[in-house]
């Protein structure tokens, strides 16, 4: 027996079912893995290998290699090709973000024309090579056809070359925000026709021939630099605003830097500051917002001047109502809050002269839904005190999530660590709606301590208290039920 026929004899009878059983197996374990090969492999085995070895014995066994069944056979092996190629393409190249090491990210038009480059090679070869089908008479008809076709297509012709140009030149990928002709977004798709790009407000498609003509602004994936502008007065120094405006930000957890804020130009009657932060572009609308509405509130707490103020009154909202119709009089207001302090349980300890020097040091601030008034990890200014409006107070346990530990109501007392100057607070406390609080100095509050041994142990009883509490929500991995202000010892601070 020829030694070549014995070896296909091997081959077909022998080395086809071998390599039919590794593929069955090596595509079981990949799909096992979710692994985008095993889809590949197993169209291979199913589709290529059977008409593969009939076309082999066909022409090696029964040297039948021109009959026209024999070129069925090798059509529809050609065709089995294209399909299990065509798997092979989608497991080796993606336009998403790889999910295995050796995937390669591409752009979705260089993934289409991959695919349709296997697709034609496999049909040309089918026609000329197998047929025996003439494509000269064909070409030249392709080519009269095609002139027509460019002059009715010629917009069309432009993206796509456009786009094959764009791809080379790589301005920007899928997932970058681009800003081109004053239109921004983040680009989500990348065609043989257009570029697709959206924004929080619209998506819009444009096409590769306008695309290439544009100056295009790419701001990468990752979070870009916004600002936002205020004026205040020459009267407020800009060592005491930048700092304020600094802290805007604060909280924030869609900006991802800390708040960076300069002096942009000194006017006629006002200086003007730019406040600069990174965000993710989808967020910078509503974070705009958001810092615009805290600004309110911060020129209130420090009393900063804008170059045209509008006058507005306000006035302590208690549940004694003692202050509700104070006087707009700065002075009145600090001896109506003297008498407020006589009120809180907490300083019904200190006599006259300590709660005149407490009232006449203490600072009226408002904070706005959201904001935060003092954050975990950071020294305490003073002891607060809840004047009108709701908080809470949340730590976050091991796991990262906000466990509350407290609800603060009217009265409520916080910032306890204060009376340790150089430790911070345990929690952080955020206003659940527009919120105005008395702030007592830490000094103010150190030196009552120091003088008075009846109202520290009031203070330390307090602070062991919401230690304990703390120490529970940081240690549970649920979200704790929220306290009630007037609970247990704490009612003694608080009511």
């Amino acid at each position: 027996m020829d030694k070549s026929l014995l070896g296909w004899l091997l081959l077909l009878g022998l080395g086809f079912p071998l390599l039919s059983i590794l593929l069955s197996e090596a595509a079981s374990r990949l799909q096992r893995q979710q692994h985008p090969l095993a889809v590949a492999l197993r169209q291979v085995r199913e589709y290529v290998l059977p008409p593969l070895a009939v076309l082999l014995a066909m022409r090696q066994l029964l040297s039948v290699a021109g009959a026209s069944w024999a070129r069925l056979v090798e059509t529809l092996t050609w065709v089995a090709v294209i399909v299990a190629g065509i798997s092979l393409i989608n497991a080796l190249l993606t336009t998403k973000k790889p999910q295995i090491k050796w995937q390669v990210r591409v752009p979705n038009l260089f993934f289409q024309v991959a695919r349709a480059s296997v697709v034609l090679a496999i049909v040309y070869y089918l026609i000329s090579g197998v047929w025996n089908i003439s494509l000269s008479g064909l070409g030249t008809g392709l080519g009269v056809a095609s002139a027509v076709i460019a002059l009715a297509l010629q917009d069309t012709l432009s993206n796509l070359v456009s786009g094959l140009l764009l791809l080379f030149a790589n301005p920007f990928k899928t997932g970058d925000w681009i800003e081109l002709d004053g239109n921004q977004g983040r680009v989500i798709e990348q065609n043989w026709w257009s570029v697709t790009i959206e924004n929080p407000f619209f998506k819009i498609n444009i096409p590769n021939g306008e695309l290439s003509k544009a100056s295009i602004i790419n701001y990468g994936q990752g979070p870009i630099w916004k600002s936002i502008s205020v004026s205040f007065s020459y009267n407020d120094s800009p060592g005491a605003v930048i700092p304020a405006l600094n802290s805007l930000v604060t909280g924030i957890d869609a900006i991802k830097s800390e708040g960076s804020a300069e002096v942009s130009s000194y006017g006629d009657s006002s200086i003007t500051y730019e406040l600069w932060y990174r965000i993710l572009p989808e967020d910078d609308e509503d974070v705009s917002d958001e810092l615009k509405y805290r600004l309110y509130y911060l020129t209130q707490r420090y009393g900063f001047t804008m170059p045209y103020p509008m006058k507005a009154q306000y006035g302590l909202n208690t549940t004694q109502g003692i202050l509700s119709k104070m006087p707009q009089v700065a002075e009145n207001r600090q001896q109506d809050l003297a008498t407020y302090l006589r009120s809180l349980p907490c300083f019904v300890t200190l006599n006259e002269n300590e709660i005149k020097n407490l009232a006449e040091q203490s600072r009226f601030q408002s904070y706005g839904k959201g904001e935060l008034i003092i954050q975990e990890g950071k020294e305490d200014q003073g002891l607060y005190i809840m004047l009108k409006g709701r908080g809470e107070a949340y730590v976050k346990d091991e796991q990262g999530h906000h466990q509350i530990v407290d609800q603060l109501g009217i009265n409520a007392v916080f910032g306890e660590m204060a009376t340790f100057p150089g430790e911070v607070s345990p929690v952080t406390v955020i206003a659940n709606e527009d919120v105005e609080i008395v702030l007592i100095p830490a000094k103010e509050i150190v030196e009552a301590i120091e003088s008075n041994e009846k109202f520290a142990s009031e203070i330390l009883e307090y602070i062991e208290e919401r230690k304990k509490i703390v120490k529970l929500a940081t240690g549970i991995k649920h979200e704790a039920s929220p306290r009630s202000s007037n609970n247990g010892r704490r009612g003694k601070v608080r009511s």
